[in-house]
């Protein structure tokens, strides 16, 4: 992005040269004017007027003035003075049509660009600097005022007054923001004397740290049930396979980790279509209201043997969604399995739907551990447990398959908890 800034802007550049014989030929044309009026006769007076308002004009930036050409001894002043009006008045449209083409090019993208003076202080900037800096951010100050960061600063003042051009990634901002800073020195571009484009990769760092903690977290979950299944084959081998009864014991310990590898495997598959579209969708309209009394028919043994209250409350109007049934059953049940899950004896989980303006309102409410606030912002990511999670059965997958359940059927889903005093997970769709 750089090299396309720095191209551009000796492209402007050069288009600002053509301006130089624009004005020879101003001063051109005055002279001439001059040199005619100082040995003219009284009765050419407003011949000559006429050229000298129409220099004046040009001089002036009014293009578009002309002079009256007539057939006299001035027809030839009056030819070159409307030639060079004409010529400069195309040449400027064309610059003025460059010059905001070249500025849709630097606001197109989503970089911040700045210009700098030798002083350090800002000369131009694009929509995306407005962007990133804030309305701070105005001709004539100083970038050290506006950003407030002297990492940023020393990258564009060692560009702007040691021509140096370099290269830096810098966190900026109270939020952390991730810029790379790339700043290059500019020679004879009159006060700018350095473009600094900085890049946001807060996204791309945020993305390759999701990267690294999957590969962790698969790597962790993947570890446990291997060495459960490897300690119980290798206490069979050792004898225990003669003793039916811890055979039997060993066997099913083995099965169970099995299973939970076999489940692991089989939710991240269907994250991983889910996520890339690749999962077929049977999209048909559905009555939310039916998807709440399902859920709560088929976890409600569930719940009774864990020693919770499960209800459901929905209106009698129909609650009309599209979607695909079969996920959207699935979304709601991984909500209502960890709503049992993490509630202790004698609590109670509420599943209920409602129409809120444009969109269904599915919500699980329960009485359980809750969720700390710092936690909440990352319990959909994939193999993300809370604390009050560890040691518990599941891969922590559930919560990010719903994530993107709904995301698939353009709706949005959200958590409110207090710690120790439960928790609600709230998906929204929009109606049909």
């Amino acid at each position: 992005m750089a090299v396309l800034a720095l191209a551009m802007l000796a492209l402007w550049l050069d288009l600002r040269a053509h301006a130089l014989p624009l004005a020879a030929t101003f001063a051109a044309a005055s002279a001439a004017a001059i040199a005619v009026s100082a040995r003219t006769r009284p009765r050419d007076q407003r011949r000559l007027d006429d050229a000298a308002a129409a220099a004046a004009a040009l001089a002036a930036g009014r293009f578009d003035a002309r002079m009256e050409v007539r057939a006299d001894e001035y027809a030839e002043l009056a030819a070159a003075l409307n030639a060079a009006a004409a010529r400069t008045q195309a040449l400027v449209g064309a610059l003025r049509q460059e010059r905001a083409q070249l500025e849709a090019l630097l606001n197109a993208g989503s970089d911040a660009i700045i210009a700098v003076d030798a002083d350090g202080a800002i000369v131009y900037m694009n929509d995306g600097a407005r962007a990133v800096f804030g309305t701070a951010a105005t001709p004539g100050r100083p970038f050290i005022e506006v950003v407030r960061d002297h990492d940023l600063n020393d990258v564009v003042i060692a560009a702007a007054r040691r021509g140096e051009r370099s290269v830096r990634v810098v966190p900026y901002g109270a939020a952390q923001r991730w810029l790379q800073a790339t700043a290059v020195p500019i020679e004879r571009a009159g006060a700018w004397a350095a473009l600094a484009v900085f890049h946001d990769l807060t996204e791309v760092r945020r993305l390759d740290s999701m990267r690294r903690d999957f590969i962790s977290n698969v790597s962790h979950e993947l570890r446990t049930p291997l060495a459960g299944i490897r300690a119980a084959a290798e206490t069979l081998q050792e004898g225990a396979l003669d003793e039916p009864a811890a055979a039997r014991e060993f066997l099913g310990h083995i099965q169970r980790e099995v299973d939970r590898l076999t489940q692991m495997v089989e939710e991240l598959l269907e994250l991983s279509r889910i996520e890339s579209g690749a999962a077929p969708m049977s999209f048909r309209q559905l009555d939310a209201r039916s998807l709440v009394d399902d859920a709560v028919e088929r976890f409600s043994r569930q719940a009774e043997r864990a020693g919770l209250a499960l209800h459901a409350r929905t209106g009698d109007a129909p609650l009309l969604v599209y979607g695909d049934g079969e996920r959207l059953e699935r979304a709601l049940g991984n909500l209502v399995a960890n709503a049992i899950r993490f509630t202790p004896p004698g609590g109670s989980v509420t599943v209920a739907a409602a129409a809120a303006g444009a969109d269904v309102v599915i919500s699980v409410e329960d009485t359980g551990v809750g969720i700390e606030p710092d936690q909440q912002r990352r319990v959909f990511e994939r193999f993300y447990k809370a604390d009050a999670a560890r040691g518990e059965s599941g891969v922590g997958l559930g919560l990010a398959i719903v994530k993107h359940i709904v995301l698939a059927h353009e709706g949005t889903v959200g958590v409110e908890s207090r710690p120790g005093r439960g928790s609600t997970f709230t998906v929204r769709l929009p109606r049909r």
